[in-house]
């Protein structure tokens, strides 16, 4: 579940430096990363804290991992996908990369949502579709954290450490 948000934790470990630019795909970016994302980051490591203190090696018991889910990660989850969604951008370049965001964070909800049902069920199979579906996830991030610094680059975006 550590590569569960691969993409919030760049975002906490980078910022993009603002610079003056005629380039609206440069300020969109930047805007984007600083403005939008950054802000997110905490929200959504906090749930996937929540989701990690029940899951793998800190895995107890199938009840316990079912009140979280539900009580806790599921409907806090869902508030991140929908602030996410809020985030508006420019240009045509910067939304697409962000509905890759978008994307990753709506099938690791619908991860949680599977695994909730799979445990009501007691049903195997649902397991198995929901880690499918956090493995989905997982590879959206990656796309995500690629389109992002490629994006960059192609723009002359310098990402610099926090």
């Amino acid at each position: 579940m550590k590569k569960l948000s691969v993409f919030m934790l760049v975002l906490c470990c980078f910022s993009i430096l603002a610079a003056c630019s005629t380039d609206p795909i440069k300020k969109d970016l930047i805007t984007y990363v600083n403005d939008g994302m950054l802000p997110l980051a905490q929200d959504e490591k906090a749930v996937t804290d929540k989701y990690e203190a029940v899951t793998g090696d800190n895995f107890t018991d199938d009840v316990t991992l079912y009140n979280a889910l539900k009580d806790d990660i599921i409907p806090e989850y869902t508030k991140f996908v929908d602030k996410l969604e809020a985030v508006k951008t420019e240009t045509p370049e910067v939304r697409a990369v962000h509905e890759t965001y978008i994307k990753a964070a709506s099938t690791q909800k619908e991860a949680f949502i599977k695994m909730l049902d799979a445990l009501d069920k007691q049903d195997l199979n649902l397991v198995n579709e929901s880690n499918t579906k956090l493995s989905e996830g997982r590879k959206l991030f990656r796309d995500f954290g690629e389109q992002v610094n490629t994006l960059a680059k192609e723009h002359d975006v310098e990402m610099n450490k926090k």
